[in-house]
């Protein structure tokens, strides 16, 4: 029946495709047999969506899932605020280190916050036994992140702690929650961690900006955290496995101040493999060809390149259908040139659980409805490869 079901919603939209007035008419019509698994994902070997654990772990969802993707991202569940609570549940040191948590030699500190790995845990278990991978969302953010975090004892009323302690305390952070995963027997699953989110648009409100400065294309913090995790995979043997990526929004209009970033922190030793683009776009911008100009760019400097949190709004469905052809037509173009793109995450389901619900940004109205956003979509891929 859902067979019958596909081939219906082709046919009505094959005949939009030749009757519309928007210069569609010269593009081909999805087949009846094209995934986004057996297209995007046979050529960029990722194509996932954001979803939650809840999500995961309906049954029903879940076969969706797989059937259209091979990775997800969690939307909020990885996140610091997630794993470190909206207050602090302190450990001594001992018992930290009794429970398997890092504790860098310079770490000074008689406490280290706990940190709730219970959802992280599910998640993994899941994507593994069911063929998921994952991309690990997000180590380092200005935002979602507990303020206690930089205060003196860990209290949201104390003082901001100087940049040497705070050194110390995001190494027991970033290595202590990626041993955790990687330790995991399920850890395997995960293949990319968003080591760094939105630097350069983080406000001077930030815990990090006070304690380290102003937003700068040479933070040393950032270098800092992208090594920190690099020792970890490399540790564990996985530098040829996991990618270790800067992820940030309005990246076709920053490349150049990215590629500097990413150059500096890559100086001497290579720790970040790559720029996410997290690209949340609307048909009135950015128009395909600026899109792609940052793209060739990041492919110019050698970087690995990951679409990280793609949605597009629209005021109809027939504009989305025609931008996101566009769109995507571009991204086939650079990788069929080259370009090292490994991934593309779709940032939700369907648009009924969008944080962009009002735009419908999506592929989907809802779990069971592709709209002609998805075919034409499809459609991209097949006129390019």
């Amino acid at each position: 029946m859902k067979k019958v079901f596909r081939q219906i919603c082709t046919a009505v939209l094959v005949c939009a495709v030749f009757i519309s007035p928007l210069g569609l008419s010269k593009a081909q019509a999805a087949t009846a047999d094209q995934t986004l698994q057996n297209t995007y994902g046979s050529k960029f070997g990722r194509v996932g969506t954001c979803v939650s654990l809840s999500q995961l772990q309906n049954a029903s969802t879940l076969k969706v899932i797989k059937e259209r993707y091979n990775s997800i991202t969690l939307e909020n569940e990885m996140k610091p605020d997630a794993l470190l609570g909206s207050a602090p549940s302190l450990l001594t040191v001992s018992q930290a280190k009794a429970l398997g948590y890092y504790i860098p030699s310079n770490y000074k500190e008689s406490t280290v916050p706990k940190i709730n790995f219970a959802t992280v845990d599910k998640v993994l278990q899941i994507c593994y036994n069911n063929g998921l991978g994952i991309r690990a969302h997000t180590l380092i953010w200005h935002s979602q992140t507990p303020s206690w975090l930089f205060k003196s004892n860990y209290n949201a009323s104390g003082s901001n702690v100087s940049s040497t302690v705070m050194d110390a305390r995001m190494e027991f952070y970033i290595k202590t929650v990626m041993n955790h995963v990687c330790l995991s027997k399920y850890g395997s699953a995960v293949y990319a961690w968003d080591v760094v989110n939105e630097y350069l648009h983080s406000s001077s409100t930030s815990g990090w900006n006070q304690i380290y400065g102003s937003v700068t294309d040479y933070p040393q913090f950032v270098k800092n955290a992208f090594r920190y995790a690099y020792e970890t995979i490399q540790y564990f043997g996985l530098t040829n496995k996991v990618s270790l990526f800067y992820n940030d929004y309005n990246t076709y209009m920053e490349s150049s101040d990215i590629i500097k970033m990413i150059n500096y922190i890559n100086a001497g030793t290579r720790y970040c493999s790559g720029v996410g683009c997290q690209s949340h776009l609307s048909t009135s911008f950015p128009s395909a060809s600026y899109y792609k100009e940052a793209l060739h760019a990041f492919q110019k400097a050698g970087l690995e390149i990951q679409i990280t949190e793609l949605d597009a709004g629209a005021s109809t469905e027939t504009q989305q259908a025609s931008y996101l052809y566009n769109i995507m037509k571009a991204v086939c173009e650079v990788k069929k040139a080259g370009g090292k793109i490994t991934g593309i995450t779709w940032w939700g389901l369907s648009d009924d659980v969008s944080w962009r619900k009002g735009d419908q940004p999506l592929l989907f109205s809802s779990l069971y409805y592709p709209k002609a956003s998805y075919y034409r979509t499809l459609d991209a891929f097949s006129d390019v490869f």
